[in-house]
């Protein structure tokens, strides 16, 4: 038997409990049970002392100094305060709330990579575009509404001289290059007038494909800034403001002067329909349009006459065109112009066809 358990069960037994007398045979052993049980509970408990006893002993006896250290968390002399850092534990502080000018410079930071991401996008979409050169128009460009002034004028960068109808001076001038008439034989077709080259940079523009001519609109126009109502260069300023030009010109002295080539769209029927109501402000893409100098309170001279009736004959002759197109801008206008004043298409045509 161990010495611990000697000394425990036997030094130092304890006293049963006495056993009631009004208690059976039964009630008795029943009785004795529980008092042996916890007899023994307590030597158990007494043995167990014991052994750790000794074993405290035997474990200060190895150790270096005879103190055994123990772990720091389980040091009871210490207590740490809520809230006190540990000495030589970094641990992190949680973020305080931003302050309003942190917000500001964080929704513009936000709002300046938004829009970087729009323009990124946006400039990644537009080219990868494919772009259609200018030369592939498939369709003839239907010319911008136009409001031709009462007083239209054609547009020239360098002033252009009336002629005195002498060849010495036309040949003097570099921009007004006379053209002699071709000499053709009668089937050959009608000549060509004697027409001024004097081509313009603006007023008109370039189709992409070749176009259909069939349509002769003619206008009256003067110079309504000046003295004189008969002055081409005021004529050519006034178209000049307006952006605008004919084909052809024609002036108080009978020259004809050619501002446009006859293949180009010139602007100079603005908003229009034919008089069968069709072609709807898209005339400019099928005619060509012819400019006669004069005054609403005057008529086209002799010579104009005699000049128009040539020109439009030509015209007639080289693109087939019928008498029933040869019309005058009140014809064919949406905007209430008038022209060509003082001379009714009816009288140019009766002239047309005794050519």
């Amino acid at each position: 038997m161990p010495e611990g358990e000697e000394n425990i069960s036997y030094q130092n037994p304890p006293k049963p409990e006495p056993v009631p007398e009004d208690f059976g045979v039964g009630e008795k052993k029943e009785f004795l049970k529980r008092g042996e049980i916890r007899t023994m509970e307590r030597d158990l408990s007494k043995l167990r002392e014991a052994e750790a006893e000794k074993e405290r002993e035997r474990i200060s006896s190895t150790a270096p100094e005879g103190k055994i250290s123990e772990p720091e968390e389980k040091k009871t002399g210490e207590i740490k305060k809520e809230g006190e850092e540990a000495p030589g534990i970094l641990i992190p502080k949680g973020f305080g709330k931003p302050t309003s000018a942190q917000k500001a410079i964080i929704r513009a930071i936000a709002v300046l990579l938004l829009f970087l991401a729009i323009g990124f996008f946006y400039w990644l979409l537009t080219d990868n575009i494919p772009k259609e050169p200018a030369e592939e128009e498939t369709e003839t460009p239907v010319e911008e509404e136009t409001n031709v002034p009462e007083e239209p004028g054609i547009i020239e960068e360098t002033p252009l001289e009336e002629s005195t109808g002498t060849s010495e001076e036309a040949t003097t001038t570099p921009e007004e290059e006379i053209t002699e008439p071709e000499e053709i034989t009668p089937e050959e077709g009608i000549a060509r007038p004697e027409i001024v080259d004097n081509i313009l940079t603006w007023g008109y523009y370039i189709p992409g494909t070749p176009r259909t001519i069939d349509t002769i609109i003619i206008h009256s126009a003067y110079n309504a800034t000046g003295e004189d109502v008969h002055s081409v260069e005021g004529v050519l300023e006034e178209f000049k403001l307006y952006k605008v030009t004919s084909h052809f010109l024609i002036a108080r002295d009978g020259t004809i002067y050619q501002l446009a080539p006859e293949e180009t769209i010139a602007y100079h029927a603005g908003r229009g329909q034919m008089p069968d109501g069709s072609r709807k402000n898209i005339i400019n893409n099928y005619s060509l349009g012819i400019e006669l100098i004069y005054s609403e309170t005057e008529s086209p001279n002799d010579i104009q006459i005699e000049k128009l009736v040539s020109l439009v004959s030509y015209l007639m002759d080289k693109y087939d065109i019928p008498a029933e197109n040869i019309l005058e801008h009140e014809d064919v206008s949406l905007s209430g112009k008038d022209d060509m004043w003082n001379f009714e298409r009816e009288e140019l045509i009766n002239l047309l066809n005794n050519n």
